[in-house]
This record gives C-alpha cells, sequence and structure tokens, in this order.
C-alpha cells in the first residue's frame, strides 16, 4: 500500500463513506469530495498546517517528511519512518481515531428491579437529551448518534484477522481497493475503542458509563474486545458483523449473503473455529454484551425488545395445500396460511423422518430441508382463481419439487412441508445509514436487528464460545468464562480449573428449577461476560426476557451459554434470554454462532 497514493482513500473510508464519494457519478478524487471528514472542526483538504487544526500537519508534513501519524501511549503525536503496509493502516487509523476522541462522557441510570421494575432507564452527562429512533429500510429514525458530533458511535466494515490470543486486527476498510466480502475473509464492524463501566454499587439503580477516554477518574476500564491479553489497549473495536456461515473456503465466516450454520456447540466451536488459526474460538458472551451496553446508553433500557423484535415468531410449519406430481419453484399453501408468509424471510422445504410409521417433522431432521434448505421467499401469488397461494422461492429451475407426499412404506408417507427457518447474514445490511434497526420492522418478530453494525437475532441461540455454566445441587448455576488468551477446553475439569467464576445464576423462586422471567442481569467487566441475577416478573418489566433453566434434574454437570433466542420464542427473546438445557457437546438446529 502506498501510502501518498491511498491516505485519502484510508480518510475516506474510515469516515464511512465509499472511495467514490457515496453515490454513483462520483469521484476518486479525495478533494473533490463532498462532505469531508472534520477535525476540531476543520475540513480535510489542501495542505493543512499545524495551526490550521491544532494538531499535526497531516497532508505537508507527512509527504514533506515522507513519514507517517502516530500516535504514542501518552497520546503524543509523532511522525515515524513508515513501516509495512499492515503497520501503516493501523498507523492510520490509531490518528484517525485519536484525533476524533472528544472525552464525552455517556451514563444511563437503569433500575434494579426490586426498587423500580420499569425496562427504561434514564439518561445523564453527555447522553442527556440524545434521541435515539431504531430505523428500518424505508424508514429513518431520529439518532443524534450519528449527528457528527458523537465520533464514539461511528463504524464502518472491515476486514479483519485476529492475533493468536484472539484480538481482532482490522486488514482492509470498506471503500478500500482490498476490502472483501466474501472468499477468505472475515467482516467486521469497527469503530473507535472505548472504556466503561456497569457500577452496580448503588443499591437501587445500575450506571452504565462509556467513554472514547480511560477517564481514570471515574473508574473506567477499556472494553474488552480493545484489550490484548497481556494488557495492550488497542485504538479499535471490532466484532464479527454477521452470523457464521459457510464461505468459499469451507469455513465459518462472517460475511453477508450466508445460510447460518446449524448444530453448532461449546465444543465442536474450538474446531470449527481454531481451524482458522489459533486466536479463532469464535465469539464468545461479550457480542451479547455489546448490543446490552449500546441499547442501555441509546436505547435506554435493559430490554432489547422494546427496541428491537428479532426474529422470535417466526414459527410455522405448512403440508403443502395441493398435493401435485408437477415440478414447480413454489410452494403451495392456502390464503390463511400465506398471510403468515412475509416476502423476504426465509424458509425449507422437504417431509418429516419416519419414526416408526409417523412424520418426525423436527427442523434438526434432515428431511425437512431435503427439496429447499433455508431459502428465501420471492413473492406470493394466487393460485386455483385464488382459492390457494403460490410461494415462489428463491431456487434454481433445476431444483424444482413436486408435493406428492413421499413414500416411506406401503403404509406410510409422510406430506411435502414447509418450515420456517432462520434469516441469512447480511439481512440487515439494508438499514438506512449506519442507523440500528431491522429490514421491515422492529416490531413484528420476523427480522433480525444491527447495533452499532453487528447482527444480532436470526432466528436461532448464539453458543458463547468462552462462557459456560457449572450446575449446582441447589440449581444455583455459577457461571464460569475463559480469559482472553486462555485455551478453550471441552473437559469439565480443566473448565473448572481454568476458566474465571464471574457470577451465580439464582435460583427460581418457584422452586424445582422452574423457568423464570429476568429482572435484572449483571456483567463482569474484566471478563465483558454476563448472566441473569434476578427474577422478574413478565415480558413488559425489567429485563423482559425468559431464563430456560434446565429442568429439575439439572443439579450437577456443565451447560452450554445460549444466549437470545429462536423462531418460537416470542417475548421470552432477547439480549438476556437464556436456555440452560444443553450439555457442552449439543448442538441443535437452533444452536448457531459467530466469529
Amino acid at each position: 500500500m502506498n501510502y501518498h497514493t491511498d491516505q485519502s482513500l484510508l480518510l475516506a473510508a474510515l469516515a464511512g463513506r465509499s472511495k467514490n464519494g457515496g453515490g454513483s457519478g462520483g469521484t476518486s478524487n479525495y478533494n473533490d469530495l463532498q462532505n469531508k471528514p472534520q477535525i476540531n472542526g476543520v475540513t480535510l483538504s489542501g495542505n493543512l498546517l499545524l495551526g490550521d487544526i491544532g494538531a499535526i500537519a497531516i497532508d505537508q508534513g507527512i509527504q514533506n517528511a515522507g513519514k507517517i501519524l502516530s500516535v504514542g501511549d501518552d497520546g503524543n503525536i509523532a511522525l515515524i519512518d513508515p513501516p509495512d503496509s499492515q503497520k501503516l493502516l493501523e498507523s492510520i487509523i490509531e490518528g484517525y481515531y485519536a484525533l476524533r476522541r472528544t472525552g464525552k462522557v455517556y451514563q444511563t441510570k437503569l433500575w434494579k428491579f426490586a426498587t423500580n421494575p420499569t425496562s427504561t432507564g434514564e439518561k445523564l452527562l453527555d447522553n442527556a437529551g440524545l434521541v435515539f429512533e431504531p430505523s428500518t429500510d424505508t424508514e429513518e429514525g431520529q439518532d443524534d448518534y450519528l449527528n457528527g458530533q458523537h465520533p464514539l458511535f461511528e463504524w464502518v466494515n472491515v476486514n479483519y484477522i485476529r492475533d493468536g490470543d484472539g484480538t481482532p486486527r482490522p486488514i482492509a476498510i470498506e471503500g478500500m481497493d482490498n476490502y472483501k466480502t466474501d472468499g477468505a475473509v472475515d467482516v467486521g464492524a469497527m469503530q473507535m475503542s472505548f472504556w466503561y463501566q456497569w457500577d452496580t454499587s448503588n443499591a437501587e439503580y445500575d450506571l452504565i458509563t462509556i467513554s472514547d477516554m480511560p477517564h481514570p477518574e471515574l473508574g473506567l476500564q477499556p472494553w474488552v474486545e480493545c484489550v490484548k491479553a497481556d494488557g495492550t489497549v488497542v485504538p479499535w473495536c471490532i466484532g464479527s458483523k454477521y452470523i457464521s456461515g459457510t464461505a468459499s473456503d469451507g469455513k465459518l465466516r462472517s460475511q453477508p449473503g450466508l445460510k447460518p450454520v446449524r448444530n453448532q456447540s461449546h465444543n465442536n466451536m474450538i474446531t470449527n473455529y481454531q481451524s482458522k488459526g489459533p486466536g479463532y474460538w469464535g465469539a464468545g458472551a461479550c457480542r451479547n454484551v455489546f448490543q446490552i451496553i449500546f441499547n442501555a446508553i441509546k436505547g435506554p433500557t435493559k430490554n432489547s425488545q422494546t427496541l428491537f423484535q428479532g426474529v422470535s415468531n417466526w414459527n410455522f410449519q405448512y403440508s403443502a395445500a395441493i398435493q401435485s406430481a408437477e415440478e414447480h419453484t413454489y410452494f403451495p399453501v392456502t390464503n390463511a396460511q400465506a398471510n403468515n408468509i412475509l416476502v423476504g424471510c426465509y424458509v425449507s422445504v422437504g417431509y418429516g423422518e419416519n419414526n416408526d410409521g409417523t412424520a418426525n417433522n423436527d427442523r434438526g431432521r434432515s428431511t425437512i430441508h431435503a427439496y429447499a434448505d433455508d431459502v428465501k421467499v420471492l413473492s406470493k401469488v394466487p393460485l386455483d382463481d385464488g382459492a390457494n397461494t403460490a410461494i415462489y422461492l428463491d431456487i434454481p429451475e433445476g431444483s424444482a419439487f413436486n408435493t406428492q407426499p413421499h413414500a416411506y412404506t406401503d403404509d406410510f408417507s409422510a406430506p411435502i412441508m414447509l418450515s420456517s427457518m432462520h434469516a441469512w447474514s447480511g439481512s440487515t445490511d439494508t438499514v438506512k445509514g449506519r442507523h440500528d434497526g431491522s429490514p421491515v420492522s422492529n416490531t413484528d418478530a420476523k427480522h433480525p436487528y444491527r447495533v452499532q453494525g453487528r447482527e444480532y437475532m436470526v432466528g436461532g441461540y448464539i453458543v458463547a464460545s468462552d462462557t459456560v455454566m457449572d450446575l449446582q445441587a441447589d440449581y444455583t448455576k455459577k457461571v464460569l468464562v475463559a480469559p482472553k488468551g486462555v485455551a478453550h477446553s471441552n473437559a469439565d475439569a480443566t473448565i473448572r480449573s481454568t476458566y474465571s467464576d464471574i457470577g451465580l445464576i439464582p435460583a427460581a423462586e418457584a422452586g424445582e428449577n422452574a423457568d423464570w422471567w429476568v429482572g435484572d442481569f449483571s456483567i463482569d467487566m474484566g471478563a465483558g461476560s454476563w448472566w441473569p441475577s434476578a427474577e422478574g416478573s413478565g415480558s413488559s418489566q425489567g429485563a423482559g426476557d425468559r431464563v430456560y433453566a434446565g429442568g429439575s434434574g439439572a443439579t450437577s454437570g456443565t451447560r452450554e451459554y445460549l444466549q437470545g433466542g429462536g423462531l418460537w420464542s416470542g417475548s421470552g427473546a432477547g439480549s438476556a434470554c437464556l436456555y440452560c438445557w444443553y450439555g457442552l457437546g449439543s448442538g441443535a438446529w437452533f444452536c448457531l454462532s459467530c466469529d
């Protein structure tokens, strides 16, 4: 990468603009761009001097000296000799973020459930008065965090790799020539590194605080994704943008346009992600905590479903309304059923597995996906003079199917079924601008959503790679987390000796390990993980999500950490939903993962 050639391109990319200025018929000449990025209120254009921007002369100083911008750990800016292209990219990103940090402190007060059961918090300090409304692909909600005065909340898409300890490192920014969304790459959302605190010391409320500066006087700590195992704080915050699918290189990747890989588990994630390198384990619970933090600050709420429902009520299986030997790329349903099927959402077509003469229609059976496996609904067209409806699917003509029942024996045939399925990665890319929100609707419970560029709730639980439960005889559950840099393990004894014990999930007040509503959750700031910590009373109060506690026999052993909810979870789903039934090696069709 030639610095003098690509400096303008990098600045434009970091500002969240494409290299042609963001529209067709644009320009590749930075000086001709509209809405150029600014530093200290000064537009980055021409040969700026130190006095012009209150910092180093970005263009003239670097070009005259043949050096690059570098920001030291003490915050001082210097010129250094050009390193290799990767170090050069990182230095430019570091310098860009250093000059945009404001030191603003954003804070939200969330009431403890026992004091006040409301989900809604109160914005304080620099957060006070800022309006946030989720957006869709057609409606742009008001979002004061994106008005140019709050750089902490600005994000861009990047390709990234992981260091040996798992810390992500950017290798290309959207708008650069080497940025990719397919092949052997992962796509992440990047913003500047930040510091935070989840203060539970007050008996009546929690205080959630974030800033783009350390503010040691406030006791802030660097967000876990921004800290290497040796304590080094990197200048960026990068998380996987999408649910993992199988990329063209055969590995689990964060890329748009991929079908989510099912049947993930705590144990197989170790093998699946380690195939990409020593720093890859799959995303830990911190990816979920990330949305919890930003929903609390911007929302301000501890109930994610008050902002976005996610794919939590997209649960049906319909037999073919017409049994035909003719092959088509559509599935016939009744008109009443068609009313429940949305264009743009995803389905499978197949038939139940033979279970001693009855059809097992569980989505975990491969036969349920025999004709079409998690494909998009393209359109709905009337059939039979309006008596039924054809659900056209995104499959090639060569994959056309008939709807004659599948004959297993002379006495038993399984009907052809249409089953709702997970949304594919990238479904939220159509949301306007850089806004948080869902395509089509944030409230219909049939579309995933994104927060700070990261996609959530596609219709399956997300397995945390680094967090497990250790069941206790009294139905409480210890929460164990692998610290950054510590190898993940599938052995209970190793987990108990090498993972950190960060908290205790209480038993249900009803006894017998009953399921319960979450009133409060707790965050371990060092680990970046979370756990449900106090019982609530329903979906409209407190965190408003459900703990599925694992049944009366769950009194020993370990369980994997399944977060978020599935197609059928309804009001029990959300960022504080936890499913406690599965052992570390268990996987199901609704068990998904992220890098």
